[in-house]
Formats: C-alpha cells, sequence, structure tokens
C-alpha cells in the first residue's frame, strides 16, 4: 500500500504578494531580511570531482573490484557528508535541460495561469513559500508543489495545463527518478553489508515529491535566503539546478554545491540517517540568493509511507550501537516539522530516545 498524501494547511496569510511580484519592485520586504550577514561558503573543485562524485555506472559494475570501490566511496559520502554529485545515471541530458525549461516557462506565465494551480495545501500546488513560515525570517523562492509519483497516486487537478509539455516532461522525469533510486537505495543498503532491499521496501511504499522552485535575483543578497538552513524530511532528495545557490554543512563550514552539467545532486533525508541509525548522515543545506541572476532548480522528495511506523533497522542496532532513535510515524515527524513554535529546532529531535 502507499501512501496518500498528506495535507499540511496553509497559514492564514491574507493578500501576502508572491516573491516574483517582490522582486518586481526591486525592494525587500523587512520580513525577509536577516538581522546579520551569513557565514560564507567556500570552493571545494575537488571535493565534488572525487570525494562526492559517484559514478553510478560503477555501482553496478560486472567488475566485483570496480563495484566495492564505488560502494566504498558511496559509503564515505553518506556517512561524512550525506551528500554527493551522481554521473552517469543514465538519463538524458536532454530530458534534464526540458525539466529545467518547463520549469522556467511555468514561472514566466501570468499570475492568473499560475494562480489556477493554487491550493490550501503546503505539499501541493502553486505559492510563496511564505505559507508555512510562520514567525521565521521568510525564504526567497516562490514554488510548485507536486506529487507526481507512482502515478496512480497522483492528482492531476494540482498540476499546470500550461507550459503544453509540462505534464510529459514531469511524467518522464519522474519515471527515470524512480528507476535510479532503487538502484541506489540498493547501494546504499549494499555499502553497508545489509540485506540489499532494506532502504528499498520502505522507500517503495512512498510518494515522490516535486518541488518546482524560482529564486528570483535579489538586490540585498547578503541579507536574503532563498531557502534557510534546514534538513529534508525525506528517505532522500534529488536536485537538479540551473545555477549555484545551494551550499551544505560540514564541521561548521558551509561549502557551495557546483553545477555540473548533467549531473545530479543527491542527499540523505532525515529518514535515511533514522534507517541507518545515524550512520548515514542528514545533510544541512541553505540556499542563497544571487544579486544579479535568477535560480531555477527541480527537488524530488522520496518520502516514506506516512501511517507506518518507522526506526533504526534491527541490523544497524548493535550492543555497541544501540538504537539511537524511537519508532514514529513518518507523518507526526511531518507535523513537528511544519510547526513553528520551535524555529531552529529540527523535528528529528523529537525523535531521539
Amino acid at each position: 500500500m502507499t501512501a496518500e498524501v498528506a495535507c499540511y494547511v496553509k497559514k492564514d496569510l491574507g493578500s501576502r504578494p508572491l516573491v516574483q511580484q517582490i522582486a518586481e519592485r526591486n525592494q525587500v520586504p523587512d520580513e525577509y531580511i536577516h538581522k546579520t550577514e551569513f557565514d560564507k561558503a567556500i570552493d571545494s573543485p575537488k571535493l565534488w570531482k572525487d570525494t562526492l562524485l559517484i559514478d553510478f555506472s560503477l555501482l553496478s559494475s560486472s567488475s566485483p573490484t570496480t563495484a566495492q570501490a564505488e560502494l566504498t566511496k558511496l559509503r564515505f559520502a553518506l556517512s561524512n557528508w550525506g551528500c554527493f554529485m551522481l554521473v552517469n545515471h543514465g538519463i538524458d541530458k536532454k530530458l534534464l535541460d526540458d525539466v529545467i525549461g518547463v520549469t522556467k516557462e511555468f514561472f514566466e506565465l501570468p499570475i492568473e495561469e499560475k494562480m489556477k494551480c493554487s491550493t490550501n495545501d503546503i505539499l501541493q500546488g502553486y505559492d510563496t513559500d511564505a505559507v508555512c513560515q510562520g514567525k521565521l525570517t521568510t525564504n526567497w523562492n516562490d514554488r510548485l508543489f507536486l506529487a507526481v509519483y507512482p502515478h496512480k497516486e497522483v492528482n492531476l487537478l494540482f498540476w499546470p495545463e500550461q507550459p503544453r509539455d509540462f505534464r510529459e516532461v514531469t511524467r518522464k522525469f519522474s519515471d527515470e527518478l524512480a528507476a535510479t533510486t532503487e538502484v541506489l537505495y540498493k547501494a546504499m543498503a549494499r555499502c553497508l553489508d545489509a540485506e540489499e532491499d532494506c532502504f528499498l521496501k520502505h522507500g517503495q511504499k512512498g510518494l515522490t515529491l516535486a518541488r518546482f522552485t524560482f529564486y528570483p535575483k535579489c538586490p540585498r543578497s547578503e541579507r536574503v535566503l532563498g531557502s534557510r538552513p534546514h534538513l529534508d524530511g525525506s528517505l532522500a532528495t534529488i536536485v537538479l539546478a540551473d545555477e549555484e545557490g545551494l551550499h551544505i554543512e560540514n564541521d561548521n563550514q558551509w561549502v557551495k554545491v557546483p553545477v555540473i552539467p548533467g549531473a545530479l545532486f543527491f542527499n540523505c533525508g532525515d529518514f535515511a540517517q533514522v534507517l541507518s541509525n545515524g550512520i548515514f548522515k542528514s545533510t544541512l543545506h541553505r540556499v542563497v540568493t544571487n544579486s544579479a541572476k535568477d535560480r531555477t532548480s527541480v527537488a524530488a522528495f522520496f518520502t516514506l509511507e506516512g501511517n507506518h511506523e518507522v526506526g533504526p533497522l534491527d541490523t544497524f542496532v548493535t550492543k555497541d550501537r544501540p538504537a539511537l532513535y524511537k519508532s514514529f510515524a513518518p507523518i507526526d515527524y511531518m507535523m513537528k516539522m511544519h510547526e513553528n513554535d520551535v524555529p531552529g529546532r529540527n523535528a528529528l529531535d523529537f525523535m531521539l530516545l
């Protein structure tokens, strides 16, 4: 049984304008401005060309030595960083370009057309990110959230009718991602010497939610974030973007994530950290704004079945490594994630033993 889309009702924001509308005025309202400048991020080209570069084709190589070497890299990346850049994944670059293309076309549509996709649910439809920010400093982006896979759980009522090829491109992309994550989940298990389906059997029961996001250029980029530092409420997340702006945090240092043509960025979400009993690391990340460039991205969040309790898998709980987390239903985690009375606190904190 697959999960249904949980409904998280938006806060009552009245007639809050969309970020695209605000950006046209070249002024930034106070609720978007942080009190201090942000910690700087460093460039680390070697990191993304070696340590955090995973070759998808090698994970299933017919050569045991080659496959094991890539699995060792995968374990190091996910245990120490929680993320990597994925290359040679087999998804046609033209399709990736089309995904970004139809996303840009959607955000270029007249506001009246885009608002046809507006709903009262945080995780479905079109709106500004302000709908779930509460009292926190607001993120500088507008987004379209859609459940995209499995297809039988998709409600096309929320999907744009324009651009004309949006639905076809999104459906193809979601099919490709489903096949890709199946291989990755198996590789994640193999790199820990666990049963191959231990992550897959959980991942297959969840929905894939896609977030199509537009970050307009911002005249106060030194004080405005496209997305505040956060962890993902997913088993895994895959990101495709047209411009840099994504940063990850490791050992109190922010690191820039490059845009590599044809590559996909993969990061573990909180549920990967829980299932692996803390062996894999959920990646803290943020998105900065740019005073000269817009940024468009598509993030696919691979979730778990909402009402089925999860906790550390038995294979990762030992005498020397006792369970770190209690069992919980993902839907309860998501409720904590969208509460705004605990700013700065991660929902996963509530699941610690």
